[in-house]
């Protein structure tokens, strides 16, 4: 019998993001999903993940795309793993840990050379 509340019921949350972030956030949903995309043309054996899995996250994306349009989102488990997993790659991909590294190196530097100017 299907489930007449396919959400399960959970609550719904209305995101709150600034615009200088929604352009951002569209293009890196949109890759993502794009990828995923991608990877579902490949025969089973190909993919790294099973295609449960690949889908389970593209709807996860989709989701969130519609929430950057003003609709409601549930916060499920698999939405908030899959968001994890890209700000994950994401920061990987951009070397978030070396540029924190550098950019603290180089303000302790600079406090230590006039503690007026660090900042």
């Amino acid at each position: 019998m299907a489930d007449p509340n396919p959400t399960g019921g959970g609550p719904t949350v209305c995101l709150s993001i600034p615009p200088s972030n929604k352009d951002f956030l569209r293009r890196v949903l949109e890759a993502a999903s794009s990828g995923i995309r991608e990877d579902l043309k490949h025969p089973d054996s190909a993919l790294r993940r099973s295609r449960t899995d690949l889908l389970l996250e593209d709807a996860a994306y989709a989701n969130a795309l519609e929430a950057l349009d003003g609709g409601p989102i549930i916060p499920t488990a698999e939405i908030r793993a899959s968001l994890a997993t890209l700000a994950e790659s994401v920061d990987r991909d951009n070397e978030y840990a070396r540029v924190v590294y550098e950019h603290q190196a180089l303000h302790d530097l600079l406090r230590q050379l006039d503690p007026r100017d660090a900042s």
